[in-house]
């Protein structure tokens, strides 16, 4: 995989990211739900499924969020200072009042970030080089 490929996109909101393992999970759910029904676990895919749909809504509502800017900043991993620029140029919507500015969590956009691949059935060559060290 290129290097390009391993970032994550500039400036897509943090949300999204924070959203695409909410969703992953709950994909993973239902898939499990769907195994669980055809071995007969007809209620306990029932309560998997349910788990998913409160899990995915959650998401959603926590996207809508309005959060301060140094909650922003947290979250963002971009400085409260830059994040004040984005709000005071309008890149990010203010959800706040004037002096007290506030951002929807699913409005902020999140630094790139690596990645990390993961090994397919080859071993962590690192954590064995450095088990021996010990």
């Amino acid at each position: 995989m290129n290097q390009a490929a391993r970032l994550t996109q500039r400036d897509a909101p943090a949300a999204e990211y924070k959203l695409v393992g909410v969703e992953a999970l709950a994909q993973r759910w239902r898939e499990d739900a769907t195994l669980l029904r055809r071995r007969g676990a007809v209620a306990q895919a029932a309560t998997l499924e349910s788990c998913a749909s409160e899990l995915e809504e959650e998401g959603r509502r926590s996207s809508f969020e309005a959060i301060t800017l140094q909650q922003a900043a947290d979250e963002s991993r971009y400085s409260y200072s830059a994040l004040q620029k984005m709000v005071a140029t309008g890149r990010i919507p203010n959800v706040g009042g004037p002096h007290r500015p506030r951002v929807r969590r699913g409005d902020l956009p999140k630094k790139a970030s690596v990645v990390r691949e993961e090994a397919k059935g080859e071993p962590d060559l690192a954590s064995l080089v450095l088990a021996g060290m010990q």
